[in-house]
């Protein structure tokens, strides 16, 4: 469990990253509105129009600001049951596979993975891998020779899956704050992807964990709660 120390550095990490995001907002709408009122009488008809869609622009950005953060509470494992990994994992191969082609990456990925059960929910989990695999597409943006590899492995308690890209990295000071709700060093992103990961990994009594060397890469690990047995011909529904 988390300390109240951890849970106060969160707390202050999520506020920092709402006041960045929303003072920008803000402070811009204000400067549209004060120019357009200071100079109502002198602007024609196009430029009253031009500074109202500044505005409308700005407007909208924090909707999605506000929209992201419900995301963060909408995004919830539903029911845990167990689930026939090879099922699972040959369904995300195909789907990564389709979205990494149209981004011209390589995929590789290394070995079998053996039939297993998991606990967990599916809908939850692949929500939780295309959100890390989105993340590894967009650091191999602009890169020569774009690659990305997964790795499965197991133990008797848990399942390894290793998601790693040979992108731009992630900057150390950046690195706290990687799980932060809308933290973003991307223009146009929202910063929920890893954030609402987590949170679902933690409802599975799974967990993840991000390495990464600014300018060499990142490795994103997640560890998922094993079942004993093997796969009994159970379909996974998606």
């Amino acid at each position: 469990m988390k300390t109240d120390v951890e849970l106060l550095e969160n707390l202050e990490q999520i506020l920092s990253t709402l006041r960045h995001q929303l003072g920008n907002s803000v402070n811009s709408l204000k400067i549209t509105l004060d120019v357009l009122r200071e100079n109502y009488d002198l602007f024609n008809d196009a430029k009253k129009k031009e500074y109202l869609k500044r505005g409308s622009r700005v407007l909208a950005r924090q909707q999605q600001l506000v929209d992201a953060m419900k995301s963060y509470s909408q995004f919830k494992v539903k029911e845990q049951s167990e689930i026939a990994f090879l099922s699972f994992w040959k369904h995300f191969l195909n789907s990564a596979s389709s979205r990494v082609e149209d981004a011209n990456i390589k995929l590789i990925h290394h070995g079998e993975v053996e039939p297993c059960l998991i606990m967990g929910d599916s809908a939850a989990l692949n929500k939780v891998m295309t959100s890390i695999l989105e993340n590894a597409i967009e650091a191999v943006e602009g890169m020569d020779d774009p690659i990305i590899e997964l790795k499965v492995s197991k133990t008797n308690s848990s399942l390894r899956i290793v998601v790693e890209d040979n992108g731009s990295g992630i900057r150390k000071n950046d690195m706290p704050r990687v799980f932060t709700p809308l933290f973003t060093t991307k223009p146009g992103k929202m910063g929920m992807g890893l954030p609402i990961a987590r949170k679902l990994l933690l409802e599975m009594e799974g967990r993840i964990k991000i390495d990464s060397v600014f300018g060499g890469g990142t490795k994103a690990r997640v560890w998922l709660k094993s079942v004993g047995g093997q796969e009994r011909g159970k379909e996974v529904r998606h």
